[in-house]
């Protein structure tokens, strides 16, 4: 007759248990890191772009993931059908690239770097009816003004470099680092190789690549221990401002 007590406290035993080591597992996986990644897109000029920004956007549309672009004033003047359609996505930060995607150091007039800079920015903030606060130098370049002509532009983040970069904070541009790769030189697949470290990723692709292949890195990515960040998520500024009028 005592058997019964004893069987029951044994039951309820194994059931708390069992019931704890689910929990763990559920923590476990709520716990794990996430390496946060930002895919940099560049939209640069070509015969075939109003067909690839279709299909960019219906990727971005269907995979949901935030991320940035960026594109030089004039072809956001040119092509303005593409800018407003990427504008729409409001996981997407908008950036500029100078107005004619011209490298800074080659202009030796300070006037007309500010111009290039200045300009860019208006005609990417007019095309997508935004106020974009960022920027990335063609090519990668910048030179010892860089700093002096963004800030005179309304400019408080700089993704011009490959290995860092620099947002405003108390009356200075601070570097923050970053890993860069490009979609076309590695399988979506690498990327699960890498260990995962605090220092975000840059993953970038513009025009010279196939909508595929940042289809696929997205979905290989979506599946691992990757957060899909946008430009403003990674510096914790509000770096594209829409539903302001544009002077």
């Amino acid at each position: 007759m005592k058997l019964f007590p004893v069987a029951v406290i044994s039951t309820v035993l194994v059931i708390a248990v069992g019931v704890g080591l689910v929990s763990q597992v559920f923590l476990t996986i709520a716990d794990v890191p996430k390496q946060d990644v930002m895919i940099s897109i560049n939209v640069n000029d070509d015969p075939n772009l109003p067909q690839w920004c279709n299909e960019l956007s219906s990727v971005l549309d269907a995979t949901a993931i935030r991320a940035t672009v960026f594109v030089a004033g004039k072809v956001a003047e040119e092509h303005p059908g593409c800018i407003e359609k990427l504008a729409a996505n409001d996981r997407l930060d908008i950036g500029s690239q100078t107005y004619s995607y011209v490298s800074l150091p080659s202009i030796q007039d300070y006037t007309i770097q500010l111009e290039e800079v200045r300009n860019g920015k208006n005609s990417v903030d007019n095309t997508a009816k935004v106020d974009s606060r960022l920027f990335k130098a063609p090519f990668g370049k910048t030179n010892d003004e860089i700093y002096s002509l963004l800030n005179r532009s309304g400019i408080i983040a700089d993704f011009s470099y490959h290995d860092h970069y620099n947002k405003y904070y108390e009356g200075q541009y601070i570097w923050f680092n970053v890993t860069s790769y490009e979609v076309t030189r590695h399988e979506p697949s690498y990327y699960n190789t890498l260990a995962l470290t605090d220092t975000p990723l840059i993953i970038n692709f513009d025009t010279s690549g196939q909508i595929f292949q940042l289809r696929d890195l997205v979905l290989q990515l979506q599946g691992g221990h990757f957060r899909f960040v946008n430009a403003s998520d990674l510096t914790q500024l509000e770096l594209t401002v829409r539903g302001k009028d544009q002077a």
